[in-house]
């Protein structure tokens, strides 16, 4: 009987344990096609882990931070930020414009595509503008 009940418990706090771990999976890199209008980016420099100035063969290392306003076909939105690659000089994606990118809960999960505003769903760009 004891036994029994101890399998129980193991059983209960694995099942428990599989759905937190999904349930973060599923929050940070399942991700759904949204749309947004690019805004206008901040330029930042890049840092090491200690907070000094990232650079290599003596050249600093800069990205480019956008704060989106994402909206599914549907037109429900949601804010998720995004940074570009780093490089010494980085190419900032054009303000005004539209794109389209798979986006989770928390992140961009693939893609950063520019797309024409007739591509862009009614519904979700409604919710944009």
């Amino acid at each position: 009987m004891r036994k029994a009940i101890i399998g129980v418990i193991v059983l209960v706090i694995v099942a428990l344990g599989g759905y937190k771990v999904y349930s973060y999976w599923n929050s940070t890199y399942n991700g759904t096609t949204n749309y947004a209008i690019v805004p206008t980016a901040v330029k930042h420099k890049s840092k090491t882990d200690k907070g000094k100035d990232y650079k290599q063969n003596g050249q600093q290392f800069y990205y480019y931070k956008y704060d989106f306003k994402w909206a599914n076909a549907d037109g429900k939105t949601k804010s998720v930020s995004w940074e570009s690659a780093e490089s010494t000089n980085p190419t900032p994606l054009q303000a005004g414009s539209y794109v389209t990118a798979q986006v989770s809960a928390k992140r961009v999960t693939k893609g950063m595509k520019n797309i024409d505003k007739s591509e862009v769903p009614a519904k979700a760009l409604s919710a944009l503008e």
